[in-house]
């Protein structure tokens, strides 16, 4: 039997340990044999010795070396942009966070929960010590008056119809990409995936939630992480450019009222955390 060409495409800065924990999670995967992973990494800038470890302990990896200023947006865009530059006929392009831990059986599961060869598919990641769900899909259920309000969905043993991904381990089989394309390069951190899921619901390309957890992540989030009128334009948490052009592109006839409620939300937010802080 042929073996079907699959590139992971991965983007790191300073998490060595990390990195390590998901490469060796990578490689060790099982039941995909007739899959031939070749591995994109990009290393955007780390000064903590993860180039060198790259280099030393997983040589067959394509190592490509960034500019410090791609964040992750930027560094997938670099990755999938140089697959698509080698001589391979590539069946699928496989996203994986350098933060997450694949379990031995993730491409497998990813692979399996297709039923269509365009699916893309969305593995659900959880909590490495309380196993609940960190990061997977969303669904929409008022789409026409809140386009960016979505309702987590938690795995239930049986594939799931979703419309909203998180980036930490996403199949895209290239029928898919043919149709979408790449990232948006001006998605430079955040967003980049949520963007990506909605064009390919515009596509009509169905995107599936694994029916179980794939591997474990611990959870950041955005909205917690905003403490102050700063973190507003923190290039890491969805900054008011890159919040404009997702909703530009998503929200519809009222995406400049979605665009000013994010931070009339976060202001208020702010303002209310100011005001206990100070009683305290």
């Amino acid at each position: 039997m042929k073996k079907i060409n699959m590139a992971v495409l991965i983007t790191c800065h300073n998490r060595i340990q990390k990195t390590q924990t998901c490469l060796k999670s990578l490689f060790n995967q099982k039941k995909i044999e007739n899959i031939n992973l070749k591995v994109f990494l990009v290393d955007d800038g780390s000064k903590d010795g993860t180039k060198e470890y790259v280099k030393n302990y997983f040589p067959q990896v394509n190592l490509i070396i960034g500019s410090g200023n791609l964040y992750w947006g930027g560094g997938m865009f670099l990755a999938w942009e140089t697959a698509l530059r080698d001589n391979i006929e590539y069946g699928y392009f496989l996203w994986i966070n350098d933060d997450t831990f694949l379990y031995d059986e993730a491409i497998y599961t990813l692979l399996e929960t297709q039923t269509e060869h365009s699916n893309i598919i969305c593995g659900s990641i959880c909590d490495p010590i309380t196993k609940k769900r960190t990061y997977g899909g969303a669904i929409n259920e008022k789409k026409i008056f809140r386009p960016f309000y979505y309702k987590v969905v938690d795995v239930n043993g049986s594939p799931q119809e979703i419309d909203t991904i998180n980036g930490n381990a996403v199949l895209i089989p290239y029928k898919a990409y043919d149709k979408i394309g790449k990232f948006d390069k001006k998605l430079f951190h955040a967003g980049g995936d949520l963007d990506y899921s909605l064009r390919a619901r515009k596509k009509n390309i169905r995107v599936l939630l694994t029916p179980t957890h794939i591997g474990t992540c611990e959870r950041s989030g955005i909205n917690n992480e905003i403490k102050s009128l700063k973190d507003i334009f923190n290039v890491k948490l969805l900054p008011p450019k890159v919040w404009f052009r997702i909703c530009l592109k998503h929200g519809d006839s009222l995406w400049l009222f979605h665009f000013f409620y994010r931070y009339f939300s976060l202001f208020f937010k702010i303002l209310i955390n100011n005001l206990v802080t100070k009683k305290r």
